[in-house]
C-alpha cells in the first residue's frame, strides 16, 4: 500500500504539528490522573494493612502534580523529610523513633532513650486504638513534665489539682524490685515494688477503696519489619492505568485543540 501525500502535504503537517504540540497537554493530564489513582490505591493498601487506620494517615500523601513544563507527578507522604515521621518505618522497616511525649518522659528521667512507651490494660483508647491525648496531658502534669516543654500546665497543690489526684495519679514503677517514681505512688518511694516497669494509675474507688492498673509499659525499642507495600503499589497501580489515562487525554486534547496552536 502506497500513501501518497504530494497533493496535501501542507495539511498533513499542519495536522501533525497540533499533534506534537499537544502531547505535553495530554502527558501531564495522564500522569495526573495517574497519581490520583496511586493515591486512592494507598488508601486501600492502608486499610488492609494498619487496624483501624486514622483520618490523619489515610490521607497522609500528597500528589505534586506534571506540568506542561515539567512532566513530573509525584506521589509522597507529607513531611516525609521529618525523620521521625510515623508511616516510614513502615515503608522501610527500622526502629520507630520516640513520640514527643517519650521525649518529654525520658527528659524527664522516666524511660530510657532505648525504651518506648506501648498502651497497657488502663490506657484510655481512642475509636482507632490510639491512646488519648487528654490522657497523655494528664500524665505529663503529674509528672512534672511539661515544663521542658516550655508550658505551665504541670499540676499543683491547688485544692482542684488534689481532688483530681485523689481520683487517679500516676506514678512510674522502674521494674520489679526497685523502688517507685513520682510522689502519688502507691508506695511514695518508702519500699521496693513487683511492678512492671512503666506508668501505672492508683484509682480510687467508692468509700476508701483503691487499686493500681498499667498505663503505659515501657518496651525496648521495637524494631519494624516493612509491611506497607508503597512503592510496590504505586508500580502496579501506574502500569495499570497509565496507557488507558493517556489515550483518554490526548484523544480530548486533539478534538479541542485549536489550529492556532494550545487547547
Amino acid at each position: 500500500m502506497r500513501i501518497d501525500i504530494r497533493n496535501n502535504f501542507d495539511q498533513v503537517e499542519a495536522a501533525l504539528n497540533i499533534a506534537q504540540r499537544q502531547v505535553p497537554f495530554a502527558l501531564a493530564r495522564a500522569m495526573n490522573l495517574t497519581g490520583r489513582d496511586v493515591i486512592a490505591a494507598e488508601r486501600d493498601e492502608m486499610s488492609n494493612v494498619f487496624d483501624r487506620p486514622t483520618p490523619f494517615t489515610l490521607n497522609s500523601l500528597r500528589l505534586r502534580p506534571a506540568t506542561k513544563q515539567d512532566l513530573t507527578a509525584v506521589v509522597e507522604v507529607r513531611d516525609s523529610q521529618r525523620p521521625n515521621h510515623f508511616i516510614l518505618p513502615q515503608i522501610h522497616g527500622g526502629a520507630r523513633l520516640q513520640k514527643r511525649f517519650e521525649e518529654l518522659l525520658v527528659q524527664r528521667g522516666v524511660m530510657r532513650a532505648d525504651e518506648r512507651a506501648v498502651p497497657a490494660l488502663g490506657a484510655e483508647l481512642d475509636a482507632y486504638g490510639n491512646m488519648s491525648r487528654g490522657q497523655i496531658v494528664r500524665i505529663l502534669s503529674q509528672l512534672q513534665a511539661f515544663n521542658l516543654a516550655g508550658s505551665d500546665a504541670n499540676a499543683t497543690n491547688s485544692r482542684r489539682s488534689k481532688a483530681k489526684r485523689q481520683r487517679e495519679a500516676f506514678f512510674v514503677s522502674q521494674g520489679p524490685g526497685k523502688a517507685t517514681f513520682g510522689r502519688h505512688s502507691w508506695s511514695k518511694g518508702r519500699k521496693l515494688q513487683h511492678l512492671q516497669r512503666g506508668i501505672w494509675a492508683r484509682i480510687a474507688f467508692g468509700a476508701t477503696g483503691t487499686t493500681v492498673m498499667p498505663v503505659l509499659l515501657f518496651v525496648s525499642r521495637a524494631v519494624y519489619t516493612p509491611r506497607y507495600r508503597f512503592d510496590e503499589v504505586a508500580q502496579t497501580t501506574i502500569t495499570r492505568v497509565f496507557a488507558r489515562h493517556f489515550d483518554t487525554t490526548f484523544a480530548d486534547a486533539l478534538r479541542t485543540a485549536r489550529p492556532g496552536g494550545g487547547a
